[in-house]
């Protein structure tokens, strides 16, 4: 048995040593731009604090002397009859801000869900039901168009004229103060991008916190890079304000379909396009010295999370890709090469794992079971593997720190120390997600069909105790 098993390492011998340079080289070139983000965020949070986020250090009276401009909040629904009621009569009753409206998507074909919202808006008459000339489900940016022509057809009834559009979703919980910092900004910027942060939970519920552990990350600090490096701010869906008159004049390029309608990441989709044509965005962390941002519950298992990430893989690494292609200057290019990594590196990271199990299985036979006088060793000292390697695992420490430091900032320090282990469960999501995403973006090439809109089941918290934690 021992000599068989000796014989198995054997045959396998050059194969798993081209498989760990392949990994290990892989690993070192994804792990450099890495770096660079993490040193150029420090340099700047250290050095020139106020320059990189301007905002965060201003005086909040501000907020109170600006008139308060329209602002027409988005909120597309398809099936939400569980959450849509409640989660609009916690932002009718906690927003403070008085000139809203709220217009929510919803489908002819899905009657529960419009009885909800037509049941809060006999009690709030500033929440509209825009019902789609479309049968559900579209894509979310078909809905969001209809939205907007709903939108139109209240304006000229009523005579009000939105200056900002606010999108959000079904499961958000919005920050009271969100509405008057949209307000400040707009149209100063043309974009406006909030934090989102998912709620607090159970730490049982790992699925979930690996959002809570990724927000973290990019949401304190990777979006504040790449908003001073590259002026791209990447629209996360909800949270987002926009210059109503800016992305109508977008629009007018797509038959007058502000969001790209066959788009599976319309957000992100516009926010690109905002930026090519140098609009003018901004993410706002901790503006005024308030800690605002979008709240929610994320998907708690392995396939709602699948599902919901496979759409934004499809949409932001591949849709975009063909749509839009390399455009903007190097710097530009650098963010959208970071975006659109994930396709490989979602795979070389969960393969890394299958490659370190059997390298870790082939050294302990060869100690063992004193086989290391038949089988040679994979990585030896002073091969440019070993350097790999070794830089390999200075890089991993590295941004374990930065995802332990981003999530303490957040959460504290109990979850930072657990999202140390939640990284596996990280990358077996994020690899499947992007198998997924391959095989639906193909499948549809081939049949020329569309994607659709996939719903990812949604919950909102049944009392507010959670809410700002």
């Amino acid at each position: 048995m021992v000599q068989w098993i000796i014989e198995l390492f054997r045959s396998s011998y050059a194969f798993l040593y081209v498989a760990t340079f392949v990994v290990a080289t892989f690993l070192f070139l994804s792990g450099l731009d890495d770096v660079f983000v993490d040193m150029y965020y420090w340099f700047h949070h250290l050095f020139a604090r106020k320059k990189f986020n301007k905002f965060r250090y201003d005086s909040p009276e501000r907020i109170h002397q600006i008139p308060e401009k329209p602002i027409a909040i988005y909120i597309p629904a398809w099936q939400e009859f569980d959450v849509i009621d409640k989660m609009l009569y916690n932002s009718v009753r906690t927003i403070q801000y008085k000139n809203y409206d709220i217009f929510v998507g919803v489908y002819p074909n899905d009657p529960d869900t419009i009885l909800k919202v037509e049941e809060v808006s006999r009690q709030f008459p500033n929440v509209h039901a825009v019902v789609s000339m479309n049968p559900g489900p579209t894509t979310k940016a078909d809905n969001l168009n209809q939205i907007h022509e709903g939108m139109l057809r209240w304006e000229n009834r009523t005579g009000v004229r939105y200056d900002i559009i606010l999108m959000h979703d079904s499961e958000d919980v919005i920050h009271p103060m969100s509405l008057k910092l949209h307000n400040v900004f707009i149209p100063e910027y043309d974009m406006v991008q909030m934090p989102v942060y998912p709620l607090h939970t159970s730490h049982t519920q790992l699925v979930h916190w690996t959002y809570s552990d990724e927000f973290a990350e990019n949401h304190t600090k990777d979006v504040l890079v790449r908003q001073y490096f590259s002026g791209f701010v990447p629209s996360a869906g909800v949270g987002t304000g926009f210059n109503r008159w800016l992305i109508e004049f977008i629009g007018t390029s797509y038959a007058k379909n502000i969001f790209r309608a066959n788009s599976l990441t319309e957000d992100y989709d516009l926010a690109l396009r905002l930026a090519l044509g140098k609009a003018n965005l901004l993410f706002a962390y901790k503006p005024f010295g308030i800690d605002c941002g979008t709240k929610g519950y994320f998907p708690h298992t392995m396939r709602s999370s699948i599902r919901q990430k496979s759409r934004w893989i499809t949409g932001i690494c591949l849709q975009s890709w063909k749509t839009v292609g390399w455009k903007g200057d190097g710097r530009f290019r650098f963010i959208l090469y970071r975006d659109r990594k994930a396709i490989i590196a979602n795979t070389i990271n969960f393969f890394a794992y299958i490659v370190i199990s059997y390298l870790m299985a082939y050294e302990a036979v060869r100690y063992g079971f004193a086989a290391y006088q038949q089988l040679p060793p994979i990585v030896s000292r002073g091969t440019i593997l070993w350097d790999l390697v070794v830089i390999d695992s200075v890089l991993m420490l590295w941004r374990i720190l930065h995802r332990v430091i981003s999530v303490r900032r957040v959460y504290g320090w109990w979850a930072a120390f657990l999202s140390m282990f939640r990284l596996p469960i990280s990358n077996v999501i994020n690899f499947s997600a992007t198998g997924r995403a391959l095989f639906q973006f193909t499948r549809a090439a081939i049949k020329n069909k569309e994607l659709l809109w996939e719903k990812t089941p949604h919950t909102f918290p049944t009392s507010t105790e959670h809410l700002h934690k």
